[in-house]
């Protein structure tokens, strides 16, 4: 139900207000903190802290697959999303099967890794693209939710049956950007949702690790549930400084 609602505002947004909203919102914890949440519930909250273990190395690689997705300048998107998810998904498993039990090692890996992707993105600079206003309808928006929620619970599941190790690799899995952008494309095209992955990567990069690392801490000391409150409520600063950016204006007519 949760990737339902993120995927259905994220899409709806890029149609009414342009990529600024539209990836605050996507950038935001979401599918991660489902599948620890669902580690927890199935499993145990020990099995939910040791997921965590993997977690931001595991979104540093999901980081890299909007740098996937952006990079090549001139391919069409039946083409581009199979390259960047295939990238990820090696990368993924690459990460998968080295599983370095060390939390430290992950999050300064992880910070690492996604300092040089949003460096390498920043390289990469589109032009902003025309952005073209669509009116909404229910019907729209169920079949926007009932796809991206679909991709979202997938991931899920996958984090869960993997084992709690390797679950918290895939349950940083790109659903809810991969939906997002695969109905934005059909919306806007192609060259608005290269655009949109820079305010995905500002969001992401300012909110995602710091929620592992406080979801590591408060799932140990008050459960899943209380934890995972708790961790949305440590990270809302660094949500608050994504939003400022993310919704800058006047920056000419080049987007990063």
């Amino acid at each position: 139900m949760a990737g339902f609602a993120v995927v259905a505002l994220v899409t709806t947004l890029a149609d009414i207000s342009g990529e600024g909203p539209a990836g605050f919102l996507g950038g935001l914890p979401s599918t991660g903190p489902i599948g620890l949440l669902s580690i927890g519930i199935t499993q145990s909250t020990s099995a939910a802290v040791q997921a965590t273990t993997l977690f931001p190395l595991g979104f540093a690689v999901t980081f890299a697959f909007l740098l996937f997705y952006t990079f090549p300048a001139k391919l069409r998107f039946s083409a581009r999303m199979p390259l960047a998810l295939g990238l990820w998904l090696l990368a993924a498993a690459a990460v998968s099967v080295w599983s370095p039990d060390d939390f430290g090692l992950s999050v300064s890996a992880g910070l690492g890794v996604s300092l040089v992707v949003i460096y390498l993105r920043w390289r990469v600079r589109t032009a902003k693209p025309m952005h073209i206003t669509i009116a909404t309808s229910y019907l729209r928006l169920a079949l926007r939710g009932a796809l991206g929620g679909s991709v979202v619970a997938t991931a899920v599941i996958l984090s869960a049956v993997a084992g709690p190790l390797v679950g918290g690799v895939f349950a940083a899995a790109p659903a809810v950007w991969s939906s997002s952008l695969y109905v934005t494309n059909r919306a806007q095209g192609v060259q608005f949702t290269r655009a949109l992955t820079w305010p995905f990567m500002q969001t992401g990069i300012l909110t995602v690790i710091p929620y592992a690392i406080a979801a590591r801490y408060f799932f140990s000391a008050t459960g899943v549930w209380w934890g995972t409150l708790l961790a949305y409520l440590c990270i809302s600063p660094f949500a608050y400084v994504a939003w400022w950016l993310t919704n800058q204006r006047g920056r000419g007519a080049v987007s990063h």
